[in-house]
C-alpha cells in the first residue's frame, strides 16, 4: 500500500518526495483507474516513488494523454469523462489480465488501496509583495489529515536528532 499524489501542475515535476527531501525514483506500478461510467482500466504507469515514504506521484497530464489514446481506438465517447485512480493491482493479475480478460470481481478482490491521497500544492518562485503574503492567514496545506507539510513536520518529528557538521 502506498501513500499516493496525482500531480495537476504541467509545469512542476517532482524530483524531491515532498515528505522526506530525498532523492525520488521511478517505480512501474499497476495503477486501477475508474473511468466514468463505470469502466475499470488497469494502466503500467511507471511513476515517480519514494521508499522511505512509500509515496507514489504520478502525473496528471501524462494518465489523461494515456488514457485519451488508449480510448480513441476503443470507445471515443469517453474520452474526456471525469475518472478516479483507486489504487495499485498486483502486477500477476495485471499481466495475466493483458492475455485474457478478468472479471470486475477478480479486479476489485485483488485492489489495493492507497493509505492516503496527498494534495501537491506548490507556490511559483519569485518576488511577492508583502500584501500578496498573507501572514495572518492559515496555511492551506496545513489544514486537513491529508497534507504533505503536516507529514512532513510530523517525520521530522520522529527522526532522531542530527548534528551539525560543525
Amino acid at each position: 500500500m502506498y501513500n499516493f499524489i496525482l500531480n495537476p501542475h504541467t509545469e512542476t515535476r517532482v524530483s524531491k518526495c515532498p515528505i522526506c527531501g530525498q532523492r525520488m525514483r521511478q517505480r512501474k506500478v499497476p495503477l486501477f483507474i475508474h473511468v466514468d461510467p463505470a469502466i475499470p482500466v488497469i494502466l503500467g504507469y511507471t511513476c515517480r516513488y519514494c521508499p522511505d515514504c512509500d509515496l507514489l506521484v504520478a502525473h496528471q497530464a501524462e494518465i489523461e494523454t494515456l488514457l485519451d489514446k488508449m480510448f480513441a481506438v476503443r470507445d471515443s465517447s469517453v474520452i474526456g469523462d471525469d475518472y478516479l485512480v483507486m489504487g495499485t493491482v498486483e502486477r500477476k493479475l495485471w499481466r495475466e489480465g493483458m492475455k485474457t480478460p478478468r472479471s470486475i470481481e477478480d479486479l476489485v478482490k485483488n485492489l489495493h488501496d492507497f493509505k492516503q491521497v496527498l494534495k501537491l500544492e506548490y507556490q511559483p518562485g519569485g518576488w511577492y509583495r508583502d500584501e500578496d503574503i498573507a501572514l495572518d492567514e492559515p496555511d492551506p496545506m496545513l489544514e486537513g489529515d491529508h497534507s504533505v507539510k503536516k507529514l512532513r513536520r510530523e517525520r521530522r518529528q520522529k527522526r532522531p536528532g542530527k548534528r551539525s557538521k560543525r
